[in-house]
């Protein structure tokens, strides 16, 4: 099992994923709070909607920016960022998602499995 260089790294890899698992949740919440306020036609909500978007699109813009710095140790693909490079065939997905997928298991299993190469990798530091 591979292991991070350091534990700077190791917060990147952290806060990517939360910032995956943020907005995937505030996306959630945008749509069933503007079906809801449209429903019911509450000018409040909307704006409540609106707010929630802006906050989606600061989390997006922390994303793509940190993103390509997280990087298998192995095959150096970034791997929380958008690639249209071929995923191994045993590559699995969460909700359609394979950054999802690697966002959850940092997160709650502190470690990942590269969807290139297919190589688990712990998140912990070398030394």
């Amino acid at each position: 099992m591979h292991k991070l260089p350091n534990r700077s790294i190791v917060m990147r890899y952290r806060l990517v994923a939360f910032m995956i698992c943020l907005k995937w949740l505030l996306v959630i919440a945008l749509i069933g709070t503007l079906c809801y306020s449209f429903f019911i036609k509450d000018r409040e909500l909307i704006i409540i909607g609106i707010k929630l978007a802006a906050v989606a699109g600061i989390v997006f813009l922390i994303r793509v920016l940190y993103a390509p710095t997280c990087q298998c140790p192995l095959c150096r693909v970034p791997l929380l960022s958008g690639q249209s490079c071929s995923k191994s065939t045993k590559a699995k997905t969460f909700l359609g998602s394979y950054r999802l997928r690697i966002a959850l298991e940092i997160l709650f299993l502190n470690r990942f499995r590269c969807p290139y190469c297919n190589e688990p990798t712990e998140m912990k530091s070398r030394r």
